[in-house]
């Protein structure tokens, strides 16, 4: 998956979670791109919370944040996800190279990737943290489609609850000297049925938009008193809490473009559904 040469990581779910092919994912893309309706967004946009399902499921929905973006300038694009394949303690940081999609390449900023192992003895090089993850690789060919002239950072939790506070800190640092747009991501509740999700994924939202982790921690523990039967809330819980502390230092707004869940898509049933958000963050 990675050719330590140049350090380049091939696609892991290229076929799978989106088109293998580069023509028919251009296409694909352009397609969420043009039904996705945005309204008038005040402030300028340095964030966005985007789902990262399989693109027949969450694509429309992350369409929209990618939108909101598009043609806009971001030297590097900061990808932020939790880890679903291993654990470990700590943040792993993709240091150098190049990550690989359909589309072609995208460079690794490595400047500011040394500058977040410089920040914390927390933060470091574990290549198979990333090798898998799916998470941030969905994001890239949607960036590849709306942004020129980007590198890329990616970040992946390995462990709950202790590095968020850390990571915001290091993240703001680097947006004092660089034009970065922060990408979280993260999907909402899982496998709860269509109506619950609709339920519970409103109160996840809403402590979102809070733009307080703290408060967002305590709706997400409220939540699993209330609908004990609902697996997960959100996943990549400590990637929306970075966004949030990172918000709240900037003084920050955010903005609901869309929700829908798995239920919504033409492929989807609704005894069991997967909830998604794209939220903007603005300054």
């Amino acid at each position: 998956m990675v050719d330590q040469r140049e350090k380049l990581r091939f696609s892991a779910v290229a076929g799978q979670f989106y088109p293998g092919e580069k023509k028919e994912l251009e296409e694909m893309i352009e397609g969420f791109l043009k039904e996705a309706k945005i309204p008038k967004i005040e402030g300028e946009i340095f964030g966005i919370l985007v789902p990262h399902a399989g693109y027949v499921f969450s694509g429309l929905v992350a369409a929209h944040c990618y939108r909101a973006i598009q043609g806009k300038k971001f030297e590097t694009v900061v990808l932020i996800g939790d880890s679903h394949y291993e654990y470990f303690d700590g943040v792993s940081v993709w240091d150098r190279g190049e990550w690989e999609t359909p589309l072609g390449r995208v460079k690794v900023d490595e400047e500011l990737a040394r500058e977040i192992l410089d920040f914390s003895k927390r933060f470091f090089v574990k290549d198979s943290a990333h090798l898998f993850e799916h998470s941030l690789e969905v994001q890239v060919p949607f960036l590849q489609k709306v942004l020129k002239n980007f590198k890329i950072l990616p970040l992946i939790f390995g462990s709950e609850d202790k590095d968020w506070k850390e990571l915001a800190k290091a993240i703001l640092k680097l947006m004092e000297k660089r034009k970065i747009l922060v990408v979280a991501s993260a999907d909402l509740s899982h496998y709860p049925p269509y109506e619950i999700a609709i339920e519970v994924d409103k109160r996840t939202i809403e402590g979102i938009l809070r733009l307080d982790p703290e408060k967002f921690k305590e709706k997400i523990e409220t939540l699993k008193k209330l609908f004990p039967d609902v697996d997960t809330f959100a996943c990549a819980q400590d990637t929306i809490k970075t966004i949030l502390e990172i918000s709240r230092n900037l003084k920050g707004k955010a903005k609901l473009l869309k929700y829908q869940n798995s239920g919504d898509t033409i492929y989807g049933e609704k005894s069991q559904v997967v909830g998604y958000s794209a939220v903007v963050f603005t300054k």
